[in-house]
Parts: C-alpha cells; sequence; structure tokens
C-alpha cells in the first residue's frame, strides 16, 4: 500500500515538473522558434508558420514605400492569408526564373525579454528580404510569445516594413 502510494506520489510530481516546464520559455526556446520558422520558410511551409500563430493574433504593421505609408492590422487569418501568397509568390519566382532568382530571408534578434513567471517572452527581431545582393524589404519587429503544451505560439505585436525599388 505504500508502494502504491509513493509511486503515486511521484508520478503526481513528474507530472506537476513536466506541465510547468511544457509552459515555461527560456531564450533558447525563442532562438529554436525563429530557427523554425526559418526553415518552415525555406521549406515553402505556409501551414507550418500559420500553425505558430495564437487563436489571438494580431499584428499592427505600418508599410513604407515610395514615401507613403499604410497602416493594417494582421489577425490570424488575415496574416495566414498574407503568407500564403508570399509563399505562391516566392516559389513563382524560383520556378520562373528556373531558380536564378530568390528571395533571401534574414533576421537578427536584437533582444529577447522573458517574464517573471517564464509563460511569455517579448522579442524584438530585425530581417531582411534579398534578390541577390539586392535589398528588397527591412523589417523592426516586436512580437509576444507564449509557451502552452511544449509548443511556442505567436500572439503577434508590431511591424515596421520598409519596401525598396529595384
Amino acid at each position: 500500500m505504500i508502494n502504491k502510494l509513493l509511486g503515486l506520489l511521484v508520478l503526481c510530481i513528474a507530472g506537476a515538473v513536466a506541465y510547468d516546464h511544457g509552459r515555461s520559455l527560456s531564450e533558447a526556446d525563442v532562438r529554436a522558434h525563429y530557427a523554425g520558422q526559418m526553415q518552415a520558410y525555406r521549406d515553402s511551409d505556409a501551414e507550418a508558420l500559420c500553425a505558430t500563430m495564437a487563436e489571438d493574433f494580431s499584428m499592427r504593421v505600418v508599410e513604407r514605400a515610395d514615401g507613403a505609408a499604410a497602416r493594417s492590422t494582421l489577425d490570424r487569418a488575415a496574416a495566414c492569408e498574407q503568407i500564403r501568397d508570399t509563399m505562391r509568390l516566392t516559389n513563382l519566382l524560383a520556378e520562373r526564373s528556373q531558380g536564378l532568382l530568390s528571395i533571401d530571408l534574414a533576421y537578427d534578434i536584437g533582444s529577447i525579454r522573458i517574464s517573471h513567471d517564464r509563460r511569455r517572452a517579448t522579442v524584438e527581431v530585425t530581417s531582411t528580404a534579398k534578390v541577390g545582393e539586392h535589398l528588397v524589404a527591412r523589417s523592426r519587429s516586436r512580437e509576444v510569445l507564449s509557451r502552452a503544451f511544449w509548443r511556442i505560439r505567436s500572439h503577434g505585436g508590431e511591424s515596421q516594413i520598409w519596401a525598396y525599388r529595384g
């Protein structure tokens, strides 16, 4: 009887530790999340990118091009559709140019701020899009991430995008 109670106690403690670990974020987790995002982009896997967005995702965007600025707010559905459109366009560009033209996306994580309870992270990222050596776009973003059941979700944030003509 005592052995069963001790076994049950060990299982409860292990379950509580696993549950807590599955909800906490570290800087390494955030960096791994962004590396996974880049791999999904390289694989043209729009659905994997959309799967990381939380249901309450909302991104405020300011796009600047030719001296004009356009503001918009994207919910999860609109952001996913934009990702799908971007993937279709990049795939078409690579296909039509027989692989000679492709968009090279790179990012630099400026800062990662983990909340005291380690449940949320605010991440500042700068990204660039180039075709060859030609800079096509640059963005600065602030994104809020959370983790539940070992999966990191984006809740959105703010992004400023500068588009350049060639």
